[in-house]
């Protein structure tokens, strides 16, 4: 692992609470317009994934840098046959595996900390996703051939824009005050990105402060 690698782990290990926050359902009204003004992107990409890998059933995801498994449990619900989360912060598996086991969800889900590109990718997915990931991988390339090796229908990931004050803000959050490196594109990296990895079906979405990216295969 390198020493950004680690960076970003360090910086997830401690946020892991304030970081699953997001997908929960008591929230006050500030907290509730916090997440509507900053998070917007974050409901847009997860209504997105889920409602691209229907029908459901018989199907596999592969959720990288799943953090609490909120992909992995809310597909199990909807009916996959599998779903495996990888993350390299501990704190957030241990969390995921709480939330599997808090909804039943077990025999479906799995969560291993891990790092993705150290997996073998003998083990293939119909659909392989990345969300709020690619923030913090230093070669896109590389990470994003590796999910397009390991799916047989499609690569979902999102990519944080360029544009926008608030990308300014957390720029300097994430590199000044957390010491983790952060990572912004524009629609043409997304697109070289994708057809450097060996993408041919390529479609790339804004949502707000993203850019989705969906490769099929």
């Amino acid at each position: 692992m390198t020493d950004r690698s680690e960076q970003v782990e360090q910086h997830f290990h401690r946020t892991s609470k304030g970081f699953d926050s997001y997908y929960k359902d008591k929230k006050g009204v500030f907290s509730k317009l916090i997440d509507e003004t900053f998070r917007r992107s974050m409901r847009m990409r997860y209504e997105k994934v889920i409602g691209s890998i229907a029908p459901y059933e018989g199907k596999t995801v592969l959720d990288v840098g799943c953090g609490a498994g909120r992909y992995c449990i809310a597909l199990a619900d909807k009916g996959i046959k599998k779903a495996l989360g990888v993350d390299f912060a501990e704190n957030m598996i241990e969390e995921a595996k709480l939330l599997s086991r808090a909804f039943e969800m077990t025999e479906i889900c799995e969560f291993e900390r891990r790092d993705f590109m150290d997996m073998d990718t003998e083990q293939r997915f119909h659909h392989v996703i990345a969300m709020g990931v690619l923030d913090y991988v230093e070669d896109a390339v590389s990470f994003v051939k590796k999910m397009v090796e390991t799916a047989t229908d499609s690569v979902m990931v999102s990519f944080p824009t360029t544009k926008g004050v608030i990308q300014k803000f957390r720029r300097f959050k994430f590199e000044k005050i957390n010491k983790c490196p952060i990572h912004f594109y524009t629609v043409e990296d997304v697109e070289r990105i994708a057809r450097e990895a060996g993408g041919e079906r390529i479609i790339v979405d804004k949502m707000a402060k993203d850019l989705f990216l969906t490769i099929k295969k």
